[in-house]
C-alpha cells in the first residue's frame, strides 16, 4: 500500500514538473519576442522582396552591355513588277524587275560600342537602389522590434502594478476583518465598514482595467506576431531599475554611425550622384555597331531564287541640339543632390537631439525615483502611525484609508518611474541604432 502511495507521488512529482517546465517555456525573453515578430511579419516579407527586386533591376541594367540578337521572318506578294522583252540572236529574252512571291528572312546582331558611359551610370543607379532597399528592409526589422519593447515591459509593468493593488485589497480586507470585529463590539460604525468595501471595490475596477490592458498588449503583440490571439504572451522579466554613466560625445559618436536614417540618406545621396553623371551624358555621341544577314529573293537576273547576303555598319550619333534638355535634366538632379545633402546635415542634428533628449529623460526619471523611495519611506512609517493611532481610538477610518492610499500611490508611482526609466534606456538604444 505504501508503496503505491509512493508510485502515485511520484508520479504526480513528474507531472508538476513537466507542467511547470511547459509553463516556463512559454515564458519569452525581450529577444525571443522580437524574433517571433522578425520571422512571422508580412511587411518584412514584403521588404525582402523589394531587396530581391532591386537586385534584380542591376542584372537588367547590366544586360545592356550585351548586343541585341533578333530574327525576323516576312512574306510578300506583289500584284505588278516590271519586266522587259530582249530579242537576240533570233531568240527573245525576258528580264524581270520583281517577283509575286518575295521571302525574306533576316538575322540581326546590334550592340552600342561606345555611349559615354551611359550604362555604367545607369548600374549605379541601380545598386544604389539596392543599398536604399536594403535600408528599407533594415529600417523595417528595427522598428518592428522597437514596437515590441512597450507591449513586453507594458504588460511586466502592469503585471507587477496588480501585485501592489493586490496587497492592498489584502491589506484593506484584513482592516476590514478587525472593523467588522469592533462592530459587532460597537466599537466602529457601519460608515467605517462601508468606508473600507468602497475601498476595495474600487481597487478591484483599477485591477479590471489593469488585467484588461493586459489583454490588450497580448492582442497586439499576437498580431504583430502572426500569432493566435488567444495565445498567452507570458513576457519573462521583472521591471528592475539600472542607473547608468551616460557620456554625450561617445553616444552621439555611436549614433552617427549606427543610425540606419543617415545611412539611407548616405545611399540616397549615392543615387543622386550617380543620376547628375547620367544626365550629364544626355548630349554625348553614341557609337554603335550592327550585322544583318538576310536569306531572300529578288535579286537579278533569276528573281525567285534565294540568296543570303550580309551587312556590316558602325552608326556615330551625335546630338547637336536637344532643345536644352539635357541641361535642364543636370540641373534637376543637381538639385536633388542639393537637398539631399541637406537633410544628411538635418537628420544628423535630429538624431543628435534624439540622443540628447533621451539622456536627459533618463536622468530625470532617476531623480524621480529617488524621490518617490522617500515618499514611500515615509508613506509606510505614516500608514504604521495610523493603524496605531486607528487602535487606541485616536483616527477615523478615513485618515487610516488616505494612509494605506498614499502608500498604495507612492508605490505605483515608483514602480511606472521605473517602467519609464526602462523604455528610455531602450529610447536611447534606439537613438544610437543599437539592434535589439
Amino acid at each position: 500500500m505504501n508503496q503505491r502511495r509512493y508510485s502515485w507521488i511520484v508520479a504526480a512529482v513528474f507531472l508538476l514538473a513537466a507542467g511547470s517546465a511547459a509553463r516556463a517555456q512559454d515564458r519569452l525573453t525581450l529577444k525571443e519576442s522580437v524574433d517571433l515578430v522578425l520571422n512571422n511579419s508580412q511587411q518584412i516579407d514584403m521588404a525582402r522582396e523589394s531587396v530581391s527586386g532591386s537586385e534584380l533591376k542591376v542584372t537588367e541594367s547590366k544586360n545592356l552591355y550585351w548586343p541585341q540578337a533578333n530574327l525576323t521572318g516576312a512574306y510578300s506578294r506583289m500584284s505588278y513588277f516590271g519586266e522587259i522583252t530582249i530579242p537576240f540572236n533570233g531568240q527573245t529574252w525576258t528580264v524581270k524587275f520583281g517577283t509575286p512571291n518575295n521571302y525574306d528572312v533576316r538575322a540581326t546582331v546590334a550592340g552600342q560600342v561606345f555611349n559615354w558611359g551611359r550604362t555604367a551610370r545607369t548600374i549605379d543607379m541601380s545598386m544604389a537602389g539596392v543599398d536604399l532597399a536594403k535600408d528599407g528592409l533594415a529600417m523595417t526589422k528595427f522598428a518592428l522590434s522597437y514596437q515590441v519593447v512597450p507591449l513586453y515591459y507594458g504588460t511586466v509593468f502592469f503585471k507587477e502594478a496588480i501585485q501592489v493593488l493586490d496587497e492592498n485589497i489584502e491589506a484593506f480586507r484584513n482592516k476590514l476583518d478587525i472593523l467588522n470585529q469592533r462592530y459587532e463590539a460597537g466599537l466602529a460604525s457601519s460608515f467605517d465598514k462601508n468606508l473600507m468595501a468602497v475601498q476595495i471595490s474600487a481597487l478591484e475596477a483599477q485591477k479590471v482595467d489593469f488585467q484588461n490592458n493586459i489583454v490588450k498588449f497580448r492582442l497586439a503583440f499576437n498580431s504583430l506576431a502572426g500569432r493566435d490571439p488567444e495565445t498567452p504572451f507570458e513576457p519573462a522579466a521583472e521591471l528592475t531599475f539600472e542607473p547608468a554613466d551616460y557620456k554625450i560625445e561617445d553616444l552621439l559618436r555611436e549614433a552617427r554611425a549606427g543610425r540606419l536614417e543617415l545611412q539611407q540618406v548616405n545611399h540616397l545621396a549615392a543615387l543622386n550622384r550617380a543620376s547628375v553623371g547620367l544626365a550629364r551624358t544626355g548630349n554625348k555621341p553614341t557609337v554603335a555597331a550592327s550585322f544583318n544577314y538576310d536569306f531572300r529573293n529578288g535579286f537579278m537576273p533569276v528573281m525567285e531564287q534565294l540568296k543570303g547576303t550580309w551587312t556590316a555598319a558602325l552608326t556615330v550619333s551625335y546630338p547637336v541640339f536637344d532643345g536644352f534638355r539635357t541641361k535642364t535634366q543636370v540641373a534637376e538632379a543637381e538639385s536633388a543632390l542639393k537637398v539631399t545633402e541637406t537633410r544628411l546635415s538635418e537628420q544628423e542634428r535630429a538624431v543628435a537631439l534624439d540622443v540628447e533628449t533621451a539622456v536627459a529623460d533618463l536622468q530625470a526619471a532617476g531623480q524621480k525615483l529617488e524621490i518617490e523611495k522617500v515618499k514611500i519611506r515615509q508613506a509606510e512609517d505614516s500608514l504604521r502611525i495610523a493603524e496605531e493611532r486607528y487602535r487606541n481610538g485616536l483616527l477615523s477610518a478615513t485618515d487610516l484609508v488616505d494612509a494605506q492610499n498614499t502608500l498604495e500611490t507612492a508605490r505605483l508611482n515608483a514602480l511606472q518611474i521605473i517602467y519609464t526609466h526602462k523604455i528610455g534606456q531602450f529610447n536611447l538604444d534606439r537613438s544610437c541604432g543599437r539592434t535589439i
